[in-house]
């Protein structure tokens, strides 16, 4: 693929200090997802994305980075590898050193507000291509074709990093984009809402087990990056958005998101059939090792425990010796997390397309074999069913 090179390699001497090299943040996120660098169309919508793009337009040269320029390149490797398996290191980075690198002055100012644009203009960005994560609102209804996925999580992040960081500055433009920061943080807060509501409205088990892990997922880091800035208590960002899935109430007993947060992150942590939402999305440390799940953007793992469809595109696109690795991974991973039913459901799929491969699942058949023998329609409604049951009884908690 021809394109143009542009970004540079080192930091000038009078730069703030920065983490990882340029060259070698590349080269993980090319680990990690190879395809964003081949000319494979299963890829290609993917590297029209604007972080693929600024990634694969980077080449090191003898000029030093700017500042905003490590940031974006920083940013766009989030995006690109936060979904994958082997995400990058780069969170702090991209939440709080790189804005508290600057010292506090005008110079420093305006690469701020650089930096925040970026992160505004990010929130509009189609990250769809970059997740197998994704929850939209219920069928039929205004909101069914309006995602909510981990990426908007990782988007509150770095907004949040960004109004933190423009607090130290007194002037106008920072006061204004730090209003505009907070409004589109609310504006994004809603949209969570409003697609959890949908689902809960018409009875979608499954969809509203989905949006919650993605929900709790989301303001989990949203709460994190607030405490990693220690944002005063009497900060609207800390009054109007910590805790959402924590309390139905803000700190005056004022219903918040008509507790729908709240309700997605009760949900999250509530007992299903022995596990939960809460562990089955794990970071699944078991599915690294094995090289041939990055070969593929449709093998990046889904939200647990409905991982039916992935395990057939791994039965589908794996064969061999790699196919052999990811059943021993997985094996070994319901071992070590045995409430958990994700892997187990990954392995009925596999072995329904290799059944000469079933004696390798013998160890999960012993623990799991309830799991192990339903179709994928009865493991969907299992968890459909005790979903809405526990939307019934939720909101007898508050």
């Amino acid at each position: 693929m021809s394109r143009p090179r542009q970004s540079p390699r080192r930091a000038s001497s009078n730069e703030p200090p920065r983490g990882i090299a340029p060259e070698l943040l590349v080269s993980q996120v090319k680990n990690t997802a190879p395809y964003v660098f081949d000319d494979h169309p299963d890829g290609a919508a993917i590297r029209q994305t604007p972080p693929a793009r600024f990634v694969l337009d980077f080449a090191p040269v003898d000029e030093p980075l700017s500042h905003f320029a490590y940031f974006r390149l920083c940013l766009s490797a989030h995006y690109l590898s936060c979904a994958t398996l082997v995400p990058t290191d780069v969170d702090n980075q991209i939440r709080h050193k790189l804005w508290v690198g600057l010292p506090v002055k005008e110079s420093s100012l305006a690469i701020t507000l650089d930096m925040a644009r970026l992160v505004l203009e990010s929130r509009r960005w189609d990250f769809l291509p970059l997740t197998t994560r994704e929850s939209f609102g219920a069928k039929g209804s205004a909101l069914e074709h309006t995602p909510i996925c981990g990426h908007f999580g990782e988007w509150f992040t770095v907004a949040a990093g960004a109004y933190a960081a423009l607090a130290r500055f007194e002037q106008p433009e920072a006061k204004a984009a730090r209003a505009t920061l907070l409004d589109t943080i609310g504006e994004v807060t809603r949209l969570h809402a409003e697609v959890f509501g949908s689902l809960w409205r018409a009875k979608d088990g499954v969809g509203a087990l989905r949006a919650a892990a993605t929900i709790a997922h989301d303001f989990g880091d949203l709460d994190r990056v607030i405490d990693m800035w220690d944002v005063p208590i009497t900060d609207p960002l800390r009054l109007q958005y910590r805790g959402l899935t924590l309390s139905p109430f803000d700190p005056e007993r004022r219903l918040r998101y008509e507790g729908r947060l709240w309700a997605a992150g009760e949900l999250y942590k509530s007992m299903i059939d022995g596990s939960s939402m809460a562990l089955e999305n794990h970071r699944h440390f078991a599915l690294r090792k094995p090289r041939g799940l990055r070969s593929h953007p449709a093998l990046r793992v889904p939200l647990g425990p409905f991982f039916d469809a992935w395990g057939d595109e791994v039965a589908a696109r794996l064969e061999g010796e790699a196919l052999l690795e990811v059943i021993d991974a997985l094996v070994q991973g319901t071992e070590r997390m045995p409430k958990t039913q994700s892997y187990t459901r990954a392995l009925h799929a596999i072995r329904a397309a290799h059944p000469e491969h079933d004696a390798l699942s013998a160890a999960v058949a012993k623990t799991h074999r309830a799991v192990l023998k339903r179709s994928r329609q009865e493991h969907e409604a299992l968890w459909s069913d005790a979903a809405l049951a526990l939307l019934e009884d939720i909101p007898s908690r508050a």
